[in-house]
């Protein structure tokens, strides 16, 4: 596995996360309840964007991210679909050093 920086703390100050694709891999980096974590950013549905979209509450009152192309839904919690079975975003291994973030990519 090697280890890879995709950002600082501050890449995080305007909305609480961002995108970055590293070789293959688009990931997205949020903060929520003060914890940082990283999720794909690709829907395992159809390769959509999950991480435009501010984070919601769906209506069990789960926090969601909301892919843009079929409105799938994943919980920010643990990355499971809310919407449609066996589906769930890959998440990063993430180290924070001093400011920088670096996930760990396969």
């Amino acid at each position: 596995m090697k280890k890879i920086k995709v950002g600082s703390l501050k890449d995080l100050d305007k909305f609480d996360q961002f995108t970055k694709w590293i070789d293959n891999h688009d990931i997205l980096v949020f903060r929520r309840h003060k914890k940082i974590r990283a999720f794909s950013n690709i829907c395992p549905h159809f390769g959509g964007p999950i991480g435009y979209h501010e984070i919601k509450n769906d209506k069990e009152g789960r926090e969601v991210f909301t892919c843009l192309w079929h409105n799938l839904q994943f919980e920010v919690k643990s990355g499971v679909c809310t919407t449609t079975k066996n589906l769930k975003l890959r998440e990063y291994k993430l180290e924070l050093e001093n400011d920088d973030i670096f996930v760990y990519i396969n």
